[in-house]
């Protein structure tokens, strides 16, 4: 539970927030120049439906897990790398891989980061949950402490056993594990340390053994029972430092197991808890306690909540609709934090309603700001998310209110230092942010901004998560910055639409008006006048009978901030079309404008715009529109218009074929890019054809007569013969069907009937039409057979595969696979065979653990390539490494006598690699539509067939065939399957030679094989 979705990042700007008991500022908020200086919220979906929302990067990420309707708010989030990962509490026990839930465009394919370019050794971790039994399902996370950079690495445990490859050194290793009922919901949740373990040249095995651990919790100065609880695990170097959070609901016993200080680098733990009243109190009350970043975890994990450690919140929270439900969360941020530094973890969320009101004792203290943040329902998003940092003493009483106010975009330092800063002839700028009268920040408005410079445009852009420089002339000139804004209407129709225009003079700066935080010199904040307005409204902030408007007028910090001398305010009931003016007047020194103005009675409920103009005794100007301001004559509100859904952070079109394997299972390794993909039945879509293979691989148009490639897939694909014969008639290639003995579908077991049942929710139709189509392209005149297992369970595909071998093909080939376990070893005899040749994908998630089955020996593990025409060079094409493909090594499978390299002491994946960028894809057939595929799950059907065409098959039993005749391949030397800097290792980086991504290289006509 990371985070929020905005990050204060100010630097020493004061950011005076909240009100305090008699009309008294709350205290300045002061984070430091070190804090993280982070881009806007991005919105991620995650497999089960629930979203994930992220702002900033790397280890200084904050990450919010937000559950669909219905489902429990209990996340697991992980920083490893720099890479996110966020699973819900209730996914553990139906996943056999974090791959589909890491978010980010960083983390989409990368596992965690094992630096390469040292030896591996073997550490084997094993855990075991309270009762003593082995965990059945947990997250597993490990971070060298001598330098993160070597390893970092999270992974899913089943068995209670874990294995991996890393280099030798000294490593902070956790488990989190989860129990959960027959509906899956949470029953038990251990976090289990070790905060030194020393792996040599020989290996490591560590045991967690959670009976000794004990459960969190919170005593509290008046009686309360716990609502959610959050602890968080951090390890590493100072300013490199990974994190796992694990929440838990009530409900669930949440134990934590004693760990020492760090001999090694760094270890920090935290606790969060909220606690509610008991039912029988006459006036609700809850406790928001938080326990910073301890060096240790103690083996007494009863904690004793002062009431002098505590400050007492007053909230309101404001709605515009009859009635809403909200979504609260509570979290600290620490003023002690650098800019990489993770941040705390959040709690779980808590259910809310508008209208209404709270009291929460919050712990307080001169390090630890309170970051809360509302999200309306249904639909939670961005849009309608308000944000509140207050840095509280202890004793304060802090009266907030959420939702008041006019919620429009102002100059913001959440982004950087200052919003608009001018560096001698160079403007430095970031986005505006929402900001409401209270001092909420959010809601997420975008749209057109543009600068002119004496009324010509100089800069135009977006609004929303920008940064820019703009060069400036020396001379003084009049500048306006204009903001065309709108926000979604799916949780609130308030401030829908915003026009602002900041005009200003400005000349070069020659000297600074800020502190030496800043990090400019000489700089200064510009002069823009804004508005920080409000009615006086009811709860659902509808404004009736005297109208009542008010505004401070101020200036960016550190700027000159003049007397307004003139104010003008237009209030309209038809959104603009007429306007009427509101009496004002100037005073706080000419700081304040108040106004006010009779609404008819007779006036129906609806929305209230408002027009605001100023100017200050420098000249600044502010012109400002705003829509839907407030309410009028609307005291029980007025219904949103129909709810959108949310948006998600994933643009880049390519998706998996098949869902997440439970613990167990398999998962299919085709992916679709849906961007380039036909809808229509006529239309070819973008991907490759036949003879792009052909040409690229050097391949005869034509052989195989009389040979036989097996494909093994699971669940029947009721079209595939169908989806065959239209894939062949479009390339030219004679009919392959069941009637002319060409194609064969049988089941798992080898015959006929009855084949498995069409299974909707894990659908392998596309992988199978990518198999057969990729067999059909590369060897015309194969037969092929089709397996099809039970189901997707490891059991099942090694049951189908011994069928297949024994079916008297000469190749097999498998485009699925699992993570390595003690259990997948078991069935390697499945994969023991005699004379034919076993192709297997090595995965598309990166370099990573190894794969099962291609980190078997007796098999070729085939990787994946980028391929791209390029008439320029002698080939017609080039490759590179596919940053998806998979390599590994092997924590269970012996180095075989024909591998040689140096930094694997076991089996090394890949041998051979083939094209399978799904941005480089081809084109498929399936179920009445063309597609663009890709995975791993393309390249190992391509080689199999080759391996057929070549009719050598007999001597292809195993890889080593192809690392003695490597000259005929075409090696690919550039790319990378890491999305992090791995060092330039081979493991990770197509080098010259064998490397894991690709291998030794692609086809160059059939010699290797």
């Amino acid at each position: 539970m990371r985070g929020k979705g905005i990050v204060a990042a100010v630097a020493a700007v004061p950011l005076v927030i909240g009100l305090l008991a008699g009309g008294a500022t709350a205290v300045p908020l002061h984070l430091g120049a070190a804090k993280a200086v982070v881009g806007s919220s991005r919105l991620y979906s995650l497999p089960t439906g629930d979203h994930v929302q992220v702002s900033g990067s790397g280890s200084a990420s904050r990450v919010h897990f937000i559950p669909a309707p219905g489902h429990q708010g209990a996340a697991v989030t992980s920083i490893v790398g720099g890479h996110v990962t966020v699973v819900p509490v209730n996914a553990f026990g139906h996943i056999s891989s974090l791959a589909d839930f890491r978010v980010g465009e960083a983390g989409a394919s990368a596992a965690g980061a094992v630096q390469p370019h040292y030896a591996m050794s073997l550490l084997d971790i094993k855990a075991f949950d309270h009762e003593g039994v082995p965990a059945a399902a947990a997250e597993v996370m490990l971070v060298n402490a001598d330098d993160p950079a070597r390893a970092t690495w999270d992974g899913v445990m089943t068995g209670g056993d874990a294995r991996i490859q890393v280099p030798a050194g000294h490593y902070g290793v956790a488990v989190a594990v989860f129990d959960t009922d027959a509906k899956g919901d949470s029953t038990e949740t251990d976090l289990l340390t070790a905060t030194d373990v020393t792996v040599t040249a020989a290996g490591a095995t560590v045991s967690l053994d959670g009976r000794g651990a004990q459960p969190i919790s919170f005593v509290t100065p008046r009686p309360s029972v716990f609502e959610v609880g959050t602890v968080g695990w951090i390890r590493g170097v100072a300013g490199n430092l990974d994190a796992l959070d694990i929440g838990a609901l009530a409900g669930t016993k949440l134990y934590v197991g004693a760990a020492a200080k760090a001999q090694h680098g760094v270890m920090q733990f935290s606790v969060l808890a909220r606690q509610n009243s008991p039912a029988s109190a006459g006036s609700p009350y809850s406790y928001v306690a938080a326990i910073p970043k301890t060096a240790q975890i103690s083996a007494n994990q009863t904690y004793t909540v002062a009431a002098s450690s505590l400050a007492t919140f007053d909230d309101t929270y404001v709605t515009d609709t009859p009635a809403q439900d909200l979504m609260l969360s509570d979290g600290f941020l620490l003023t002690s934090d650098g800019p990489n530094d993770p941040v705390l973890p959040d709690l779980p969320w808590a259910a809310g309603h508008a209208p209404s009101t709270d009291v929460r004792y919050v712990s307080a203290s001169s390090t630890m700001v309170y970051d809360g943040l509302m999200l309306p329902t249904p639909n939670a998003s961005l849009d309608g998310e308000l944000e509140r940092l207050v840095h509280a003493r202890a004793g304060d009483q802090v009266l907030l209110t959420w939702r008041g106010g006019l919620i429009v975009p102002a100059p913001a330092t959440y982004d950087g230092p200052c919003f608009l800063c001018r560096q001698s002839n160079t403007l430095h700028g970031i986005d505006a942010m929402d900001t409401d009268a209270s001092g909420d920040v959010g809601q997420w408005s975008d749209g057109p901004t543009t600068i002119t410079e004496d009324g010509k445009t100089i800069y135009s852009n977006t609004t929303m998560g920008v940064v820019f420089d703009q060069a400036l002339p020396a001379a003084t000139h009049r500048y306006v910055y204009t903001i065309d804004t709108t926000h979604d209407e799916s949780q609130s129709a308030l401030s829908t639409h915003s026009q602002i225009a900041w005009g200003f003079d400005s000349s070069q700066v020659t000297k600074s008006t800020v502190p030496s935080s800043y990090g400019c010199s000489p700089c200064a904040p510009l002069p823009i006048l804004y508005a920080n307005a409000w009615f006086l409204a009811d709860e659902h902030e509808s404004v009736s009978g005297q109208g009542v408007f008010d505004a401070d007028l101020q200036h960016q910090a550190y700027a000159a901030d003049p007397a307004t001398t003139t104010a003008t305010v237009d209030v309209s009931y038809d959104d603009g079309a007429t306007w009427r003016p509101v009496g004002v007047a100037l005073t706080n020194g000419g700081h304040h404008v108040h106004g006010t103005w009779s609404i008819p009675a007779s006036l129906p409920a609806g929305y209230l715009a408002v027009r605001i103009h100023a100017a200050d005794a420098d000249g600044s100007t502010l012109d400002e529109t705003v829509h839907h301001a407030a309410l009028v004559n609307a005291p029980h509100g007025i219904a949103l218009p129909s709810n959108s859904s949310p948006g998600t952070g994933k643009t880049n079109g390519i998706s998996a074929v098949c869902p997440s394997a439970k613990p167990g299972f398999a998962r299919c390794l085709a992916l679709i890019n849906r961007t380039a993909t036909s809808r229509t039945a006529k239309a070819l879509p973008n991907g490759f054809a036949r003879a792009d293979l052909l040409s690229a691989y050097k391949l005869p148009a034509t052989g195989g007569s009389g040979r036989t490639v097996a494909i093994v897939d699971a669940h029947d694909d009721p079209t595939a013969e169908a989806d065959l014969a239209v894939y062949r008639k479009t390339y030219g290639l004679t009919a392959c069907t069941t009637a002319n003995g060409c194609f064969k579908k049988v089941n798992g077991q080898g015959k006929a009937s009855p084949l498995p049942a069409y299974d909707p929710s894990d659908d392998w139709s596309g992988e199978v039409s990518l198999d057969l189509d990729m067999v059909s392209a590369t060897c015309p005149e194969c037969r092929i057979l089709l397996v099809e297992a039970d189901d997707a369970s490891a059991a099942a595909l090694a049951t189908a595969e011994r069928a297949a071998i024994g079916s008297g093909a000469v190749a097999v080939s498998n485009s699925w696979g699992a993570d390595e376990s003690t259990e997948t070893q078991a069935l390697s005899s499945a994969f023991q065979h005699s004379g034919v040749a076993v192709t297997v994908s090595s995965g598309d998630n990166g370099f990573q653990e190894a794969a099962w089955p291609a980190s078997l020996s007796t098999v070729i593990a085939v990787g994946g390539t980028s391929l791209t025409k390029a008439s320029s060079t002698s080939r017609g094409w080039t490759e590179t490494a596919w940053t998806g493909a998979g390599s590994g090594c092997s924590a269970y499978v012996a180095k075989p006598a024909w591998q040689h390299d140096a930094h694997c002491a076991w089996r090394t994946a890949a041998d051979v690699s083939a094209v399978a960028d799904p941005n480089t894809g081809l084109a498929v057939y399936v179920q009445g539509s063309w597609g663009v595929f890709g995975g791993t799950s393309a390249s190992s059907p391509i080689v199999a067939a080759m391996i057929a065409l070549a009719g050598d098959s007999a001597q292809l039993t195993t890889a080593q065939y192809i690392y003695g005749h490597a000259a005929s391949l075409n090696d690919v030397v550039s790319g990378t399957n890491a999305n992090w800097d791995c060092g330039g290792d081979y493991l990770c980086t197509a080098v010259k030679g064998y490397d894991g991504p690709t291998g030794l290289g692609t086809p160059n006509g059939l010699g290797a094989l």
